[in-house]
């Protein structure tokens, strides 16, 4: 009779190894399904930098054509990620919310197409194009500060030299929110301001 009771626990055991292997495996499918749904919700948001018109017709000034020749951010905003700064000088960098390029790319095309709005054509040389044979006058551009935190507002602190001249500017612009969309408006209206600037510095 105990003959007989072993014997049957040993033709139940297969069985119920199997089930557990079945539990198991459907375990795994549900948890990677899981994860699969996490995942797809996390997305990047792209933002960009947009090239602001003037508010006066371009600027009458003649001579040799400029062209951007260095740009210098500040370290750790050269990145596709949004920057803010926050309390107690921390740095916030939005893994998820992504400039189109990395910033200092954004920062040169939109300033060069923003002083190209602003003077004659002709007079600058945008970024690709090739430059010409004759004399061009470089402007070399260093941030200090391009970033918006921990106020509503995007401060520009930027040196940039034309030839031999140094020059220096300061000042912010002021946005609705942190909100990486109201920053990004917010350096498009700063960068249309230094390149008034600029223009200014070259009459």
């Amino acid at each position: 009779m105990t003959t007989a009771c072993h014997s049957e626990r040993s033709e139940e055991s297969p069985a119920r190894r199997a089930r557990g292997r079945s539990l198991a495996a459907l375990g795994m499918t549900l948890l990677l399904l899981a994860g699969c749904s996490f995942f797809s919700k996390t997305k990047n948001t792209t933002y960009s930098l947009d090239v602001l018109a003037p508010a006066t017709a371009p600027a009458a000034v003649r001579g040799t054509p400029i062209a951007i020749e260095s740009l210098e951010l500040p370290p750790g905003f050269d990145r596709r990620e949004v920057v803010v700064h926050m309390q107690g000088h921390q740095l916030d960098v939005r893994g998820t919310q992504q400039w189109s390029a990395l910033f200092s790319q954004s920062v040169l095309h939109t300033l060069a197409f923003d002083l190209a709005k602003r003077l004659p054509e002709g007079m600058v040389i945008l970024p690709g194009e090739a430059k010409p044979n004759a004399a061009i006058r470089s402007i070399d551009v260093a941030f200090e500060e391009i970033a918006a935190g921990p106020d509503n507002k995007v401060v520009i602190d930027a040196h940039w030299k034309v030839g031999a001249v140094n020059h220096h500017e300061r000042f912010a612009v002021d946005i609705k929110s942190l909100d990486s969309a109201d920053v990004a408006a917010g350096v498009s209206q700063g960068l249309a301001a230094l390149a008034d600037r600029i223009v200014a510095s070259l009459s």
